[in-house]
């Protein structure tokens, strides 16, 4: 009778392991979770950041149509700006396209040398950017959560030129400019949240000015200055996804 049971239960486990361990084999492993982030939308931000460069300007004395003579120089220029983005994404595969505006408001200034360092009361250059604004295309690769870019576009920047004692008897004066050009550079976000995103961004401006008329000086009757501005400005912002 014992042996009976024993043949019994030994053919038992040779019938039921066999499917067990077929049941084991197909049994498939639980899937992976894929990459979820997506960059795709529209979104707005805020930044602040700081921009050094150097301005090259071009001074020309005009009496009637007649150039009497130029001056030009060269300094350097730096401040801190802060300011708000709106752009928006659109996400195929890993590769994020866009496009991107922004402006800023800027305390970047600089003072050039003295124009003639032989006299008392020389003439001396001065710069100062109230504002710098770009609108750029964009475009990178997605790793889920973080996005690296290269971007470019226009850029354009205002503020004020001044030159004091233009006429010799201690005259400063200070006229308004406008400036367009370029601008091109990279950066990194890091989204923190389904629609939040932390950036950080480097941007090389090259940008030149009007013509920017001072008015008479004798012997001229026209004080003509203009530039050119290089910027390389680095930010870091937040960015609100909707």
């Amino acid at each position: 009778m014992r042996h009976t049971l024993l043949l019994a239960t030994a053919a038992l486990l040779c019938t039921a392991l066999p499917a067990f361990a077929a049941d084991l084999m197909i049994d498939e492993p639980a899937p992976m979770m894929s990459s979820s982030y997506d960059w795709s939308g529209a979104y707005v931000g805020a930044f602040g950041g700081y921009s050094a460069g150097t301005v090259d300007w071009t001074g020309e004395f005009y009496s009637g149509p007649t150039l009497l003579g130029t001056e030009t120089g060269s300094f350097d220029i730096d401040g801190w700006l802060v300011g708000g983005t709106i752009g928006a994404n659109m996400q195929t595969g890993n590769f994020v396209f866009g496009v991107e505006g922004d402006i800023a408001w800027t305390n970047i200034a600089g003072e050039g040398d003295a124009i003639d360092p032989l006299d008392l009361t020389p003439s001396i250059p001065s710069t100062a950017i109230d504002y710098l604004g770009t609108l750029r295309v964009r475009a990178g690769v997605a790793a889920d959560s973080v996005l690296i870019y290269a971007t470019g576009g226009l850029a354009m920047a205002g503020g004020d030129i001044s030159i004091t004692n233009l006429d010799g008897a201690g005259d400063d004066r200070t006229e308004s400019f406008a400036a367009t050009g370029w601008t091109g550079g990279f950066g990194a976000e890091l989204a923190l949240a389904d629609n939040v995103s932390l950036k950080a961004e480097y941007l090389y401006s090259a940008l030149n000015t009007d013509d920017v008329n001072f008015g008479s000086a004798a012997p001229a009757t026209d004080v003509i200055i203009n530039g050119d501005l290089g910027t390389h400005t680095v930010k870091v912002g937040l960015n609100y996804g909707f």
